[in-house]
């Protein structure tokens, strides 16, 4: 992160207004209109087919519960990566684990089953208490150890989440308190709409009940009646549950560096439109080697790399980092192998210039270094010569007509060193080269360009005879 992060606790009026943003806050409608149809289902039914109303209300609390928590763990995840905002979210996004919250949900009920079997061991009221306080303290750190690895073993390990705990220092009990206050909040939010709602209904209903109301009227009221009450529970308590979440997710943000968490989104920089989901994957690769780099597994980030081309072969990103770890693990026969690699694809897309510190590189290594494919030769001499490095230029050619008599990019070679003598002084040599050069290869194209040249420095020889 290029800029200081600002913290969780002077942001908290950004993340009210983070589910009012149009991606959240359809899921949450659509998770309360389906609390509502539950609560209608389930009070038109409760007194003619209970068990059904009650298996129906149970399905439809599921589905919700499990639609919203799967957003959640990607608002969640997105936030932690730097995307601050629903709409920078990169496409597709939704592609996260689908698997998360059951996951949390089984930590939910395991953890409190392990708690009552201790505290029945050591038939100690107290002591259950005392875990239950914990195990609630550590449920945002469990919260951000299953975004990161999503694994229920690692979500379920109090060491593992007081150590995330540990990391952060003590923001985190900071964040229990914004999260605790935020529950209450959402349910005094509730109590407080409820009865605005609700009682102008249930007033006009119990005024029409009368000793020959009809039972099918009396369902029907209370159906209309449990649908709003269901209505405002849902759509209150998912509001509030992915505020709960764009927190947890921006402290892991803030405290990146701290958790390890990649950051590859803009941040509070702000952006335009949003990446496409190719690129969030390779941001987040990129990030992952990153990783692996600082923490020393050099290998590890060679054989991803290596993995990534051969999917991406033509990628010039890819190989430029892998010549870099290359360097550091320092085993020259892969150095050299992917030199000549990188030199091929980097003449092939005409950016000869960019291969010059390879050949630098691979000179310093080996002093008498020739590419493996003679034909790359001229290409970067050329380049050196326009990139105002004559002698490396001068290294690359030296001795070529010797060594390869009958290579055919012998003429430009003639040319390039000819080039290279106009620009040291000796015009008298490059003039013979030249000549040379047109009388032997005729019908080469670089002849052309090499009688124009001589001809220039005709011109320019003239005055001084004169």
């Amino acid at each position: 992160m290029q800029t200081p992060v600002t913290p969780f606790w002077r942001r908290m009026p950004k993340f009210f207004l983070f589910p009012a943003a149009r991606a959240p806050m359809i899921r949450i409608a659509v998770g309360g209109l389906a609390y509502g149809v539950g609560g209608w289902v389930f009070g038109r039914n409760l007194f003619t087919s209970p068990a059904f109303a009650t298996l129906f209300l149970f399905a439809v609390l599921l589905a919700v519960s499990v639609f919203i928590a799967r957003y959640g763990f990607l608002v969640i995840e997105r936030t932690a990566a730097g995307y601050l905002h629903p709409s920078q979210y990169p496409e597709f996004g939704e592609q996260g684990s689908p698997y998360r919250p059951y996951k949390m949900f089984l930590v939910m009920m395991v953890v409190p089953v392990l708690i009552g079997i201790v505290s029945a061991v050591f038939t100690s009221p107290l002591l259950m208490v005392l875990l239950f306080i914990a195990f609630a303290a550590l449920l945002p750190a469990s919260t951000i150890v299953m975004t990161m690895t999503d694994s229920f073993f690692e979500a379920v390990n109090p060491a593992r989440a007081l150590e995330v705990a540990r990391k952060i220092g003590k923001p985190y009990w900071g964040l229990c308190l914004f999260l605790l206050l935020l529950m209450l909040s959402s349910q005094q939010a509730s109590e407080l709409l409820m009865p605005r709602l609700l009682d102008p209904q249930m007033e006009a209903q119990a005024k029409s009940i009368g000793p020959g109301t009809d039972l099918s009227a009396l369902a029907g009221a209370l159906g209309r009646a449990m649908a709003t009450a269901f209505f405002i529970a849902g759509f209150v308590g998912n509001y509030f549950f992915i505020l709960m979440c764009v927190l947890i997710g921006y402290v892991m943000y803030q405290y990146a560096d701290r958790l390890g968490v990649s950051v590859v989104g803009p941040g509070e920089v702000a952006t335009t439109g949003r990446v496409s989901s190719r690129e969030h994957q390779r941001r987040m690769r990129d990030a992952m080697i990153g990783q692996m780099v600082a923490a020393g597994e050099i290998r590890e980030a060679i054989d991803t790399l290596n993995d990534d081309l051969r999917d991406r072969p033509s990628d010039l990103a890819l190989h430029a980092r892998l010549h870099k770890l290359l360097l550091i693990e320092g085993s020259a026969p892969r150095i050299e192998d992917h030199t000549e690699r990188y030199l091929e694809l980097l003449i092939k897309s005409d950016n000869a210039k960019e291969a010059l510190p390879l050949v630098e590189e691979a000179y310093g290594r080996k002093a008498d270094w020739e590419p493996r494919k003679l034909e790359h030769v001229a290409p970067l001499a050329r380049a050196a010569l326009e990139a105002g490095k004559p002698q490396l230029a001068a290294q690359l050619i030296r001795g070529f007509d010797r060594k390869h008599r009958m290579h055919p990019d012998i003429p430009q070679i003639y040319l390039i060193g000819a080039k290279l003598l106009v620009q040291s002084g000796n015009t008298a040599q490059a003039q013979r080269i030249l000549e040379h050069l047109v009388a032997s290869y005729a019908e080469n194209p670089v002849a052309a360009e090499a009688k124009r040249l001589a001809e220039r420095l005709a011109q320019l020889a003239q005055p001084r005879k004169a």
